[in-house]
């Protein structure tokens, strides 16, 4: 007898069969409408963690952009599938057959994006072979992380925590535009982080550490005081890379929605700027995801600094 799963989709139940015929029903979608579609987002994970996905895709769905199907794992072979707008759900699904629904529902003339929120690595090995792109999304990456690594030929690779650091990241680049940080970089000797999420401090500093070679030996500290980092909704709160004379700063602004970049180092003017975080809800994070075809070379570095294979250091 198959466990009983709660239900993620507030749609009418129809027959596997006929998934695809009450989704264009339900929108109502001409030939010109199908053709607006960009993508297929797939989002696979526990019950738990995708009753906050539901709303994400469903907002994608009716801006016409995505067809959204959501899969959880179980014992049942042929679970119901339940149809609102151009999302279903299937709860419950015996893993071995995940791979087969997905090839069945998704749209074979448009890219499929994979959102992996957690589940069996060896589910992960299949649909990496049907998805165009496979974005990470655990509370805990790091298994993930590493069996992405073996995966890289297979699928691009990407990871929301990733992409929400994209303008830590694009900012923290940016200071290494100026002469005067490239010239005082040698003398750099210390990467403190304030973190909410250790996961994405982690990241960027694998990030950063795998793409400058510091001349000398770089030691990360990421701070998490848990008092003074309360009601902070973003991953970060402040990075500091320097010597105990020069720093590059970027730390969240009073607003917590912006950035604040400021840079004092030996022979130029001290001068800070602030940016806008962008939007950084679900819907937000994997439009931008969408947006993207190429590998991400960058993370693929990082990740395998942070996860290096069975046997091999961790790289500085």
């Amino acid at each position: 007898m198959s466990t009983p799963v709660p239900e993620l989709l507030p749609g009418d139940e129809v027959p596997f069969a006929k998934i695809s015929g009450a989704m264009t029903r339900g929108l109502c979608l001409d030939a010109g409408a199908m053709r607006a579609l960009v993508a297929t987002v797939v989002a696979v994970g526990p019950v738990d963690r995708l009753t906050d996905a539901v709303e994400t895709l469903q907002r994608l769905g009716d801006a016409g952009t995505v067809r959204g199907i959501l899969i959880s794992e179980g014992n049942n072979p042929a679970p119901p599938a339940r149809v609102a707008g151009n999302t279903v759900s299937l709860e419950g699904l015996k893993a071995p057959y995940v791979n087969n629904a997905v090839a069945a529902l998704r749209l074979s003339s448009l890219p499929t994006l994979l959102w992996w929120r957690g589940g069996r690595l060896d589910t992960l090995d299949a649909l990496a072979d049907l998805a165009d792109r496979v974005v990470l999304d655990e509370e805990e990456p790091f298994a993930a992380w590493r069996r992405a690594t073996e995966l890289v030929d297979t699928s691009a690779f990407s990871d929301l925590r990733w992409t929400r650091l994209t303008q830590w990241r694009a900012l923290m680049a940016h200071f290494f535009d100026i002469p005067e940080v490239r010239a005082a970089a040698p003398d750099f000797t210390h990467l403190e982080i304030d973190a909410t999420d250790r996961a994405s401090a982690t990241l960027f500093a694998a990030w950063l550490t795998s793409s400058i070679k510091f001349t000398k030996a770089l030691a990360v500290e990421i701070v998490r005081d848990d008092d003074r980092l309360r009601g902070f909704d973003s991953p970060i709160r402040a990075i500091r890379l320097g010597d105990r004379e020069q720093e590059l700063r970027l730390r969240l602004a009073g607003t917590r929605t912006c950035v604040e970049a400021a840079v004092s180092v030996r022979g130029h003017r001290s001068a800070s700027r602030i940016v806008s975080l962008g939007d950084e809800s679900p819907a937000g994070l994997l439009t931008a995801e969408l947006r993207i075809r190429a590998r991400d070379l960058a993370f693929e570095r990082a990740i395998r600094a942070i996860t290096p294979a069975e046997g091999q250091p961790p790289t500085r």
